[in-house]
């Protein structure tokens, strides 16, 4: 598959988890956190599951030597991640959440560094430094002092943020020879089976609350927000590896501001300044990656 087509798929993971942040908020406000993404992912894993048998046949033998591996990965890029970014949304907006989550290109370089031994090139670095830059205009609003007064549910997510990270670095390195389908498939259906001891059953919602609306809401995160997006996300980190990879999250925050106006909320300038910041970083680091890449290739030619 062509880069610009992997490119095209990233972004569109981006925006389905833009989206899925906004309308989490929603669900997550009606029958709490764990009941959200425990459902998210039970329907999605089953999907995958379902999928992944249908396009690859594995047998038992295949599956056995590397199951460890996957459940580890799976608990916490699955579950960690997902059960502190979505108890986060009970403390923080989602704006704020996706915002913060567009630091994962930095944090990702960094676990790609220290555990993969990536070397960290110039135009990486300025598109990074481009990016957090746009970063911090739209959580500060321009202003350095509002970041001394940092949430709770703003800690959870950079710990989910930190996990997310350590997902994609870990399957890299562990899961070499894996299929996008197969990771995506495996690490989801274990991350899956840990929120059924935090989940509520039968779901009992806010009594103001559409419980159909919740069901929506939920099955379009499913299999949008997770079937879809985990399986394009994976497929960029086996094509691109899982550096070039995660600056494509910054898209996630854009994403989530534009749905935020849609939705009636107010955005600054400073904000309009960050994203543009931001989209501008991810394009140079792009842009000046594929012309080392040619001049690379010609020399080798």
């Amino acid at each position: 598959m062509k880069n610009g087509m992997i490119y095209l798929l990233l972004i569109g993971s981006a925006i389905l988890w833009g989206v899925s942040f906004n309308l989490g908020k929603l669900a997550v406000s009606a029958i709490g956190p764990m009941n959200v993404v425990g459902w998210r992912f039970l329907i999605a894993s089953c999907c995958l599951l379902i999928f992944y048998y249908l396009k690859e046949r594995p047998t038992y033998q295949q599956l056995k030597s590397n199951l460890i591996r996957y459940f580890f990965i799976g608990v916490i890029g699955i579950f960690m991640t997902n059960a502190l970014v979505f108890s986060g949304l009970s403390y923080t907006s989602a704006v704020n959440t996706a915002l913060i989550t567009a630091a994962n290109p930095t944090v990702t370089l960094i676990c790609s560094f220290l555990i993969l031994r990536e070397r960290m090139r110039k135009q990486q670095l300025l598109g990074m430094i481009l990016s957090l830059i746009g970063v911090w205009f739209v959580i500060t609003a321009g202003s350095i002092t509002k970041l001394s007064s940092v949430s709770v549910g703003d800690l959870l997510v950079l710990c989910g943020n930190s996990c997310w990270a350590l997902y994609g670095v870990l399957g890299r390195k562990y899961l070499k020879d894996s299929t996008p389908q197969k990771t995506t498939a495996l690490t989801m259906f274990f991350g899956a089976i840990c929120f059924i001891p935090f989940m509520n059953f039968p779901i009992e919602p806010d009594h103001l609350v559409n419980l159909a609306d919740v069901w929506m809401i939920i099955g379009f995160i499913a299999l949008f927000g997770s079937v879809l997006a985990y399986l394009w996300w994976n497929k960029g980190i086996s094509q691109l590896g899982v550096t070039r990879t995660g600056l494509f999250f910054n898209f996630v925050p854009i994403t989530s501001m534009i749905m935020s106006v849609l939705m009636g909320e107010d955005v600054l300038i400073s904000q309009i300044a960050g994203a543009f910041l931001v989209i501008t970083g991810v394009i140079i680091s792009l842009i000046r990656i594929k012309k080392h890449l040619h001049i690379g290739r010609s020399i080798e030619n």
